[in-house]
């Protein structure tokens, strides 16, 4: 059997098409509560998440990221679950392994412990909480043989950076991503598009991109700013709606096969979406690829 293409070969020959918002469309199915942000539901309903990681497969996905977003042990503390963390964390690296079989790479998924604290990029204790959070959290996901990790939802460039010291000498490929907060298009730390993408190449990222808060059109700007300003592929998976803010109109699939398209003339080469996108966004988006 001849080996499995991995994330960076996809991407020198081609375009790859990851997956959509896991916890988003949990919550709409009535498997996740308002406003939770971790994944406590893979302790609850495993079963749920194996569903929907298949309907991922099945409507395209090249990639499954692993149900680990906000995965970390103080995250999940919050919600009752900081003793069950590394079962957590396994059980669904687990399941997207056994999903993704021998078509799909397997993402091991790691972001932002901080949300619910105050990073501050000028406090070397923010950042050695920060440190220790993810050092935990990633033998758990290491371990489980995923193909590539990815490093998601980093409001402040500074914590990006920092994760990317604590991942980048376990041999695997490494994605990293940052949301773009502010208005003016800026990490929380200030930092535009371009300077993120530079500095992380910098720090060691293979693929560089952004994800979350935004739709298709904020995003792409986003997304092409970094694939003028380095030469590494470029990851981009814009928003649907979400649930814990004030989310605005849904994101219909049309606009997301439309995004594909103007995203590929752009060569942003990992294509993908984020919360409340769920298999009918992904569906549109691998049907646009090819047509």
């Amino acid at each position: 059997m001849a080996k499995k293409q991995g994330l960076l070969e996809r991407l020198q020959n081609g375009f790859v098409l990851g997956d959509g918002g896991y916890l988003m469309e949990l919550r709409l199915r009535g498997f996740l509560e308002k406003e939770s942000m971790t994944p406590e539901v893979v302790a609850k309903h495993p079963e749920e998440v194996q569903r929907i990681t298949q309907e991922f497969k099945d409507a395209g996905a090249e990639v499954l990221q692993t149900l680990t977003f906000f995965g970390t042990s103080n995250m999940l503390e919050r919600a009752g679950f900081g003793e069950r963390a590394e079962e957590i964390n396994r059980t669904a690296c687990r399941i997207a392994r056994q999903i993704a079989g021998e078509e799909a790479l397997v993402a091991g998924n790691l972001n932002s412990p901080s949300i619910y604290q105050d990073y501050d990029p000028s406090d070397s204790a923010s950042q050695e909480r920060t440190r220790a959070w993810l050092q935990e959290q990633l033998p758990w996901i290491v371990d489980e043989k995923v193909d590539f990790l990815i490093l998601e939802t980093f409001s402040w460039l500074d914590e990006a950076l920092v994760a990317l010291e604590v991942v980048r000498d376990v041999g695997l490929p490494i994605v990293a991503t940052v949301s773009m907060e502010e208005k003016e298009g800026k990490t929380l730390d200030g930092f535009a598009a371009d300077e993120c993408a530079r500095r992380m190449v910098e720090a060691g990222a293979d693929v560089v991109g952004v994800n979350c808060l935004w739709g298709p059109d904020k995003m792409l700007d986003y997304a092409v700013a970094m694939r003028q300003a380095v030469e590494v592929p470029v990851c981009c998976q814009p928003s649907a709606w979400h649930s814990w803010w004030s989310p605005g109109d849904p994101v219909p699939p049309l606009r997301f096969a439309q995004f594909v398209k103007e995203a590929m003339r752009e060569d942003i080469r990992f294509l993908g979406a984020c919360c409340g996108a769920g298999p009918e966004h992904i569906e549109a988006m691998a049907q646009a690829m090819v047509s």
